[in-house]
């Protein structure tokens, strides 16, 4: 059996990905291929680069209507959509707000109360035709980190698909893992979520098979053993932090909406409607106590 590893670095994170079956030369095609891919994603979707489409987006869209490529008017419109659908838990334009929130001025009640008035996704304006985006409030900016990976491991997806790979596993940053048929020893990907207080340890190791499983989580721990809340998730209605250790994962066949509902759920466990589709999927948190030991509550 020809098993392939190869990793790099992209989007300010580590790629694996281990390709069953297939050549050392044809592993190397599909490796280009992705990371193509990939750096057309980041110059698109990137805040850290000041000439990305999205970067030049939330520099004007306050001023003016901006024309903006098919592909960034189509992922700021899948967010509007998993704002809607999660009763607006999950908010890609509350940018500002999170440098605000981890800055000296977060305790101030009136600048937070402004902050939030005129931020966030309901101030986002989408024209489909002419693919036009507008913003309707001074501090509305789209931030891609709750939802870049999830945009890149679904094109990973497609590449892979296409180019007739069967068994893979591609892990973006060991948060967002893509399982494309199985293990060659199983008829599955083992896939283990971290103690987060000792890594070496599982929470808990779920299987899966041609879906995507992501991570999201609330903070770190850091080298002297102690938790250290992050200080990027918040209940994006009231600027409330969410720093009590924990993670979230959501399984699905659609990387992006992995990505996105791991995190709407770590704010909000409840935030999806009773007659959302879960056939397929699975949601799951590891909640640590003060003595660092962990539960694991299956959300659905």
């Amino acid at each position: 059996m020809n098993t392939q590893y190869r990793n790099f670095f992209s989007m300010g994170t580590r790629l694996d990905a281990v390709f069953i079956d297939i050549d050392e030369k044809y592993a190397d095609i599909l490796l280009s291929g992705i990371k193509n891919k990939l750096e057309e994603i980041e110059n698109i979707l990137s805040i850290y680069r000041p000439d990305s489409e999205l970067s030049i987006l939330n520099r004007t869209a306050h001023k003016q209507d901006v024309v903006v490529s098919r592909y960034l008017y189509n992922a700021i419109s899948e967010c509007m959509n998993y704002y809607i659908l999660t009763d607006r838990v999950f908010d890609a334009g509350r940018a500002k707000l999170t440098g605000y929130i981890q800055g000296v001025g977060k305790n101030e009640s009136e600048e937070l109360k402004e902050m939030l008035e005129t931020s966030g996704m309901e101030l986002v304006e989408l024209k489909k035709e002419g693919s036009i985006i507008r913003y309707h409030g001074k501090n509305v900016k789209i931030d891609s980190g709750g939802f870049g990976k999830g945009l890149a491991i679904r094109e990973v997806k497609r590449i892979l698909l296409s180019g007739g790979v069967e068994n893979a596993l591609v892990s973006f940053g060991e948060s967002s893992v893509l399982a494309l048929g199985s293990h060659p020893h199983g008829n599955h990907w083992p896939v283990a979520i971290a103690n987060i207080f000792d890594r070496k340890t599982a929470a808990k190791v779920t299987r899966i098979s041609n879906s995507s499983i992501s991570t999201s989580g609330t903070g770190f721990v850091d080298a002297s053993g102690l938790f250290k809340p992050a200080g990027n998730i918040f209940k994006p209605i009231t600027g409330e932090p969410v720093d009590d250790p924990r993670t979230v994962s959501f399984i699905s066949d659609d990387p992006l909406e992995a990505e996105i509902l791991s995190t709407a759920l770590l704010i909000d466990s409840e935030c999806l409607p009773a007659d959302y589709d879960r056939s397929g999927k699975e949601a799951f948190a590891v909640m640590y106590d003060s003595r660092n030991n962990f539960i694991v509550n299956e959300i659905f």
